[in-house]
Formats: C-alpha cells, structure tokens, sequence
C-alpha cells in the first residue's frame, strides 16, 4: 500500500482547562521536545557502539583475521579450482560469526534493538512516555541501518539529532492515542490527557476528507488493503518569532486505485538541462511532451537571488547582539524559495501522473540519480552544477514514485548511462552535436542523419531501458 504523509496544524483544546492546567499541558509538550534528541542521539550512538564491539570480538579472533586474507587472496587470484577452499573458508567464517553473535548477546543480555531501548528507557522514561520511545528506537534503529554500510566505509557521518526533531508516536498501536469526530471538529487524544483539534485552514490538499475516512475505516474495521490505516506519525513544535505552533505529521497507508493499465506500456521520463522533463513512450514514437521551461526556472531563481543579494546589502550581518533578528528576512526568502521549488514539483509531478494515465502507461521508467550530472573523472560537469544547485531532482522523484503508486503504476529505475549518447531505433552510438540535437550516425539506422530531439531521444531509450538498478 501507498504511503503518504499530511501536516496538519493541532491546537490544545482549551476548554475545560484552569490556565494553570493549559500552561502544565505546553510544560509537558516541551519536556518532550528538549530531550527527545538526547535520546535520539543515545540510540544512534550506542547503534554505532554495538557494531564496534562485535569489529572488536572478531578482531581479537587470530583465526577470523587469517581467513579474511585467505579469502582476500583468493578473490584477487579468481581461480574457479580454488571453490571448494573457498567454501570451507566462508563455512567456518560463519561459525566464527555466530560464535560473536552469542558472545555480544550474553553482553547485552537482550537482543540489539532491545538493548538500545533498555539504555534510553532508563535515561529519559521520566521525561518521555515508553510509546514515544519505542517508536523513536525503532526509526533511529531503521535509519542506522538503512546506512550501515556507508557509515562503516567512511561515505557519510553517523546521523545526529538536533533540538525540534519530530516526536514520533504510533496511532494505530495504542488505542488511548485515537483520532475522533466531535462536534463537527476531529481531534486528537493524545498523552497525559492532552487533547488536540486539527486545523485544516483552506485545506487545499483535501486533508479533512482523508483524515475522516481513516477514522471511518478504523471504526468499520474492514479488509486490510482496501480502506485507510494510520502508519506511524509524529508531532512537531516550529517556533514562529515568539510564538509556538504544533504540527501533526500523520502517515497513512491508502490503497492504490484498481485500473486496468497495460504494464508493457512504459513512460520515460528524462531530467534534462533544456527543459526539466520530457517524456516519451516506449511504444507510440508519436507521443513526446515537455514538461517545464527552463527559461521560467532561470528567471524564478535569478529574481530570488537579486533580492537575497539587496537583502544582504541593506543590513548589517556583522555579528553580535540582534544577528539572529537581522537575519530573520533572509531565512524567510530562503523559505519562499524552497516552498516555490517544492509547489513546481508538486505540479511537474501531477503532470507526469496524468499523461501516464491517458496513454494507459502501467510502467514509469526513471534515471537513477546516484551519479546524474557527473563526467568520468566523477566530478559534476560544468553545464549540470547550476541545476544540481537550484533543483531538486530527488524530491521530484519521490513525488512522481508515490503518486504513481497511488494510481496503481508501477516505478522502475534504470542505469542512466549512454542515455543520451545511443540511438533509441538502432541502439549504436550516435552525435549529441548540440545540446537539444541528436544526430545517428549508423548508415543501417532508418533516422541516419536525421536531426531528432535529444531529450525525446533519450526518453525513448529510458522507456525502453532493461538495466533495472536500485534507487
């Protein structure tokens, strides 16, 4: 099932509350809010510790040592007679895992997820309730993971977790946090009796309509993968000058609409530096669409870095007392930015959806973007940093891929080499002589010579593409 994420503001029903009761309610929230990234931390370190102790145990192992060059040689040397030695080598290896495995067990005296909420539980249980850090175990638990392997090769950091982080908390797991209509409002329950209304404001997004056939679903109870269930959400303090405004980050899981779509139809969908989308089909040569104008991005942000720039010269950044106040008009145009870059993606990606429907498209095929823009050397190309910098490509991404599943379509990411260099009708290697212009030079190919849209090009061979990768 889909999943999707609704920030919907929460305001602490008052009514009914002495004001001495209303301000224990706020103390609480930011009791909360002050030491939940301690604890955050916590985990993430301790995380890091248990894997170092495990390193530590196979370390003080001569054997381990001795079979890890054993094995080093052999995979240099590559010699398909050397297999059975290989297998014992890898055989004991596991032997010798299993053996740390049971040695950091009878440490911990639990298993690793539990050992880490052990150690937080008994820190912070007087300040955060066992839910909230259950939860909070098992996302920075997921999050370690998810980057283990990076951590360990030195690629990325060990993540930290700074003051205002999301409060996370699980709806559908602990009955006493439940939504509910009253009264025409919906609310929230939430600890220690505090009792939230949602906000929906113009409600642009149709929130209150989702919220209220999640309710209905959880009071039917009916078929798993038909109707809403509530995910994991959180909560979240932003300050806004003096004053503190909380938000519900409520995560649920929707089921994706039953269309009959044609899984063999594919949509290509190409990033470029012309315009920011073009799409093509790997079955109709006639269809190909643009999506965007560069020309509008580049005044957009042209325009945003001219009033950035008078900003700056208008006030003293110099430092001391009032910096932060100085500052304030600055972080506030930045916010217009990146609200201005989020709201285009949002219409891009609708867009995307909504061709992929007409032309019946069960498939969207998109560029992994692990190493886009970069040259052989591994560097970003010259023509490609102005738009890494300004553009987010991974955000629009991740809007297109849940929107689609949504529909019921399917997304697949494809190596993105030679995308752009290769003739999507004879697959040989053609001439890019201009940046919109692709020239095949295959005397066999029935387009040789012809001048054909680079971006449709290479959205062709993106629709066609079989080099499956991860994102």
């Amino acid at each position: 099932m889909p999943i999707i994420t609704r920030k919907i503001e929460l305001k602490i029903v008052k009514d009914g509350l002495t004001d001495e009761e209303y301000d224990q309610q706020w103390k609480y929230l930011y009791q909360i809010n002050n030491t939940i990234y301690l604890a955050a931390n916590r985990i993430s370190t301790h995380c890091l510790f248990n894997d170092e102790y495990e390193m530590r145990l196979k370390l003080h192992m001569p054997r381990y040592k001795e079979i890890e060059k054993e094995l080093k040689k052999l995979d240099s040397d590559k010699k398909t007679s050397d297999k059975e030695i290989r297998d014992r080598l890898l055989n004991e290896r596991k032997e010798l895992d299993e053996d740390v495995k049971n040695k950091k067990k009878d440490f911990l005296q639990c298993s690793k997820q539990n050992s880490t909420y052990q150690l937080v539980s008994k820190e912070f249980k007087q300040y955060i309730p066992s839910d909230i850090l259950a939860n909070l175990n098992q996302k920075i638990q997921e999050n370690y993971n998810n980057n283990q392997k990076k951590i360990e090769s030195g690629e990325r950091a060990l993540s930290t977790y700074k003051k205002g982080m999301e409060i996370p908390f699980s709806i559908r797991e602990n009955k006493r946090l439940k939504l509910f209509i009253k009264e025409e409002g919906i609310y929230l329950k939430w600890f220690k009796e505090i009792l939230f209304r949602l906000e929906f404001g113009k409600d642009a997004s149709n929130n209150r309509c989702i919220v209220e056939r999640l309710i209905e679903s959880d009071r039917q109870q009916k078929n798993k993968g038909e109707d809403y269930v509530a995910n994991n959400s959180s909560i979240k303090l932003v300050k806004y000058g003096k004053s503190t405004r909380i938000f519900l980050l409520l995560s649920i899981d929707i089921p994706a609409k039953k269309q009959v779509l044609d899984k063999d139809v594919v949509l290509g969908v190409d990033l470029g530096i012309k315009c920011p989308l073009y799409l093509a089909i790997n079955k109709n040569d006639n269809f190909k669409m643009q999506i965007g104008d560069i020309e509008h991005f580049h005044n957009q942000r042209t325009m945003f870095q001219k009033r950035f720039k008078s900003l700056q010269k208008l006030m003293c950044t110099q430092g001391g007392h009032g910096r932060k106040k100085k500052l304030e008009p600055l972080e506030k145009l930045k916010e217009k930015e990146r609200n201005w870059v989020h709201t285009q993606n949002h219409v891009y990606s609708r867009e995307v959806i909504k061709q992929a429907l007409k032309q019946n498209a069960g498939t969207i095929h998109m560029e992994s973007l692990k190493d886009f823009g970069k040259g052989k050397d591994g560097y970003v190309k010259d023509e490609y940093k102005y738009l890494l910098r300004y553009w987010s490509y991974y955000e629009l991404q991740s809007m297109i891929e849940y929107k689609a599943k949504l529909e019921g379509i399917e997304v697949k990411y494809i190596d993105p080499a030679y995308t752009s260099q290769t003739c999507s009708y004879c697959g040989e290697r053609g001439e890019r002589k201009k940046q919109e212009e692709f020239v095949c030079t295959n005397p066999q190919c029935k387009r040789r010579g012809e001048k054909i849209n680079a971006d449709f090009n290479a959205a062709r061979n993106i629709a066609m593409s079989k080099k499956i990768v991860e994102r």
